[in-house]
């Protein structure tokens, strides 16, 4: 059945994704755009910011407010937009945003909403720094961030909020500014023949980062070859994996390969990918971030990238002391959708030549792509904007057990639930974590990790 789903779902593409990319905005919600050839968009469309992708968006009312998005613009070298003045604000040229104001309790000043309702900010991480200080100034950062959240479906929440008052130092705003490490570069694989998923010596007591398929045979249906659309990456991207390695001393449990979300847009690396993927190695999992094909990709695309790195794993499972059985795969938001749709079409054996002919398939495409076990964190099985509820196609889909956490505050709240329900009617073993007063996007916050490590420890001991 996975091998007619993955035929399948290469002609079903060009039919359902220009019509459901752009349902809903958020951190789910995207124009694909024409899956066979790249989306085109004209220079008076996209203007490049002239920072580095941090935007700070601030209310000039308050002078604190106003001396602290000063500093922050210093010190990260962002962009400094003023929320009542941004009629040519590019909102799409940003990942991140540091959003300054005077909250009323956890509620939004009206300047600010209205700022947050002209712009889409759908995948991006935003950090408010807010006026206060004082002890009856303390204010819930999850009621902030709801509120946020529903202007704003899908945004990733920053794991930290700013509290500015007049005393405070500029040595602490930059302090805090740092802390965040937005501009902190990630690892890339390095240029060198046999540093790949195929030809790579693995360490597995140090850090790799390895490209997915050899240069210039990644199956693929998309032509990318020119940047114009302000697209994350450029037609030089090589999707690639990161190891995050067992801490010596720790007991290995298995493996877990990790998705960041981020809408096909960007890879939400902080708060969805390296810091998971540190917390899990540290409770016994060797970890490893798949840096995914984003747009003008398609979502199987994706898809494939992830099938060959659980593949580039189980064929290292003698190095990284695992059972090759103990392989499970989680992801963000779209990361748990790109999850999800490499569960239904391209694990087991499927051959990435059934969706590219022109793919050379090598000796790593021989290995099964199966997982034992799926996180689903504020995710479902779907598309883009829409979890499914189809029984048989997820009956079909043979699926491991899955774990959902989500967040009552999350837009998609009854989505995740409706998702759920009809996995479990599939015959997919469940367990659900809700977090009473989360919104969408909280990353390694909110305390499940443990609970996770729980049942995933179970399901690991069970194979």
């Amino acid at each position: 059945m996975k091998r007619l789903l993955s035929i399948l779902s290469a002609m079903a593409l060009l039919l359902s994704l220009c019509a459901c990319g752009s349902e809903d905005a958020g951190h789910f919600a995207l124009d694909m755009g024409n899956s066979s050839s790249q989306t085109e968009r004209s220079d008076d469309d996209y203007t490049k910011p002239s920072g580095n992708s941090i935007l700070i968006a601030y209310d000039p009312a308050q002078e604190t407010v106003a001396q602290a998005a000063d500093i922050l613009a210093d010190a990260l070298s962002g962009d400094l937009q003023e929320i009542e003045d941004d009629s040519g604000l590019h909102a799409d040229a940003y990942e991140y945003v540091l959003l300054g104001f005077a909250p009323d309790g956890d509620t939004l000043p009206q300047t600010v909403e209205a700022f947050l309702q002209r712009h889409d900010f759908g995948a991006r991480t935003i950090y408010p720094f807010v006026l206060g200080g004082s002890d009856e100034d303390v204010i819930s950062s999850a009621g902030l961030y709801s509120s946020i959240s529903q202007l704003q479906p899908g945004a990733l929440m920053g794991n930290d909020v700013l509290m500015v008052s007049p005393d405070m130092t500029k040595d602490a705003i930059r302090a805090w500014a740092e802390s965040l490490g937005l501009n902190r570069a990630a690892a890339v694989p390095e240029n060198a023949p046999a540093n790949t998923a195929a030809t790579a010596a693995v360490t597995p007591k140090e850090q790799q980062v390895l490209y997915l398929w050899e240069e210039g045979n990644a199956p693929a249906q998309t032509e990318y070859t020119v940047n114009n659309g302000g697209y994350s990456d450029g037609p030089d991207f090589r999707p690639y994996i990161t190891s995050f390695p067992v801490p010596n001393g720790v007991d290995i449990k298995g493996a877990i390969l990790v998705c960041p979300g981020g809408a096909f847009q960007f890879r939400s690396d902080q708060p969805e990918g390296s810091d998971v993927a540190e917390a899990l190695s540290a409770l016994g999992y060797q970890s490893f971030v798949v840096d995914y094909r984003l747009r003008p990709y398609t979502q199987q695309e994706g898809a494939l990238d992830l099938a060959r790195a659980v593949r580039f794993v189980r064929s290292h499972a003698e190095e990284y002391r695992i059972d090759p059985r103990d392989i499970a795969v989680m992801g963000f938001s779209a990361g748990g959708i790109l999850s999800g749709d490499m569960l239904l079409n391209f694990d087991e054996d499927v051959n990435p030549a059934t969706f590219d002919p022109k793919y050379q398939p090598d000796e790593l495409d021989s290995v099964s792509a199966d997982a034992a076990a799926c996180g689903m964190i504020y995710s479902f099985y779907g598309r883009l904007s829409v979890g499914t509820t189809d029984v048989e196609l997820l009956h079909s889909g043979n699926l491991p057990p899955t774990f959902y956490c989500y967040g009552t505050r999350d837009p998609f709240y009854k989505q995740f639930l409706a998702n759920a329900d009809a996995a479990e009617e599939a015959g997919v073993a469940v367990e659900r974590l809700q977090l009473d007063g989360m919104p969408h996007g909280f990353g390694s916050s909110g305390d499940w990790i443990p609970t996770y490590d729980q049942w995933l420890s179970a399901i690991f001991a069970d194979n």
